[in-house]
């Protein structure tokens, strides 16, 4: 049986930008043998992980169709996150988004977005307005949806962050060194929100918080962010739409924290 190590290093391999391997290019990548490959490749087959496209290739599969749909019914946090951003939303300017989204590794993932359909005088009619796209990995270090996560995360992540990544961070603007990176994290936590004005899209202003909770017993942890993306000319909104953010978040957590959130009700 493969190991999860190697059967996850295989997934890893699939991308938008290459959507399909035969089994001799993923050996070739991984630097491991072919008769190893088609080892690892059949119990992801097995799986449903991966369906076989023709011409030897393999594509993901339709599990993960499945377990879409699965975590769109059961996360708890996407569950209580629902209603609040659906609440919030009408409290933004035109042509504005409500995101929720979590750390994935060392990006963020959008997990859920509630868009406006008015015609914004920045946005235009509304279909994608953000780069914060479902499923989309983002970047760690820019947005305020990103940022407002990172700011919460434990020390010893935040520096072992900083030394994989000081010219990206230097870049984003948060700090040149150690004690100024985590100068710019605790002003953000003692404020308690994060402004970004175009960092990743033209025209528009990110307000996020961060959702917090306890996993498991563990000690109370970031588990992603609400945002707003709003047009850059409806700037004076901020002051307005940052508290009501943070209320929302406070909302969610409340949720989270309940006995009966354990016990997600699943749709029929």
């Amino acid at each position: 049986m493969a190991g999860p190590d190697r059967t996850t290093s295989v997934l890893k391999l699939f991308t938008l930008d290459r959507p399909a391997w035969t089994v001799e290019q993923a050996a070739a990548a991984l630097g491991v043998s072919a008769s190893s490959a088609y080892r690892y490749v059949a119990v992801l087959t097995e799986a449903g992980l991966l369906t076989p496209a023709g011409g030897g290739a393999y594509v993901l599969g339709p599990a993960f169709t499945q377990y879409d749909r699965q975590i769109q019914l059961t996360d708890p946090l996407l569950q209580a996150a629902r209603p609040a951003m659906e609440g919030i939303l009408p409290l933004a300017p035109p042509g504005s988004a409500v995101l929720l989204c979590r750390l994935f590794g060392e990006t963020v993932l959008c997990i859920h977005q509630e868009v406006g359909q008015e015609v914004g005088p920045s946005f235009g009619r509304l279909g994608a307005p953000v780069s914060y796209e479902r499923g989309r990995p983002m970047p760690l270090f820019r947005g305020a949806t990103s940022k407002v996560i990172l700011a919460w995360l434990p020390p010893r992540e935040l520096r072992r962050l900083f030394e994989a990544h000081r010219g990206e961070i230097a870049a984003s603007g948060l700090g040149e060194d150690w004690p100024a990176f985590r100068t710019a994290l605790a002003r953000t936590r003692r404020a308690g929100h994060q402004v970004s004005h175009a960092e990743l899209d033209a025209g528009r202003i990110g307000i996020a918080v961060p959702v917090l909770g306890t996993v498991l017993g563990e000690t109370r942890r970031v588990l992603g962010s609400l945002s707003y993306v709003i047009p850059e000319d409806a700037a004076d909104a901020v002051p307005r739409l940052a508290p009501a953010l943070a209320a929302a978040a406070r909302g969610i957590e409340a949720v989270l924290d309940s006995p009966a959130t354990a016990e997600p009700a699943i749709p029929a």
